[in-house]
């Protein structure tokens, strides 16, 4: 069960993060603005990296400590 809820959940991040990664939102930020000596552009897709890859690292993370709880010591 818990499984499948990891690997549900796994799906809609993924999703999530495939629409913000796609044209029509990624255009919005394709300005000649820069954050910190960055372009707009750079800075949203990097920062959109990092985040997916803590999110992920948090569900996997949390399933796993769930998983060791849920097991007898023998």
């Amino acid at each position: 069960m818990k499984e499948t809820l990891k690997e549900q959940k796994l799906i809609v991040v993924s999703c999530l993060f495939l629409l913000l990664f796609n044209f029509p939102i990624i255009s919005i930020f394709n300005l000649e603005t820069q954050v910190a000596g960055i372009p707009l552009l750079f800075f949203y897709v990097f920062s959109l990296w990092i985040i997916l890859i803590v999110v992920i690292y948090i569900n996997v993370r949390e399933v796993n400590k769930n998983q060791d709880n849920s097991q007898p010591d023998e």
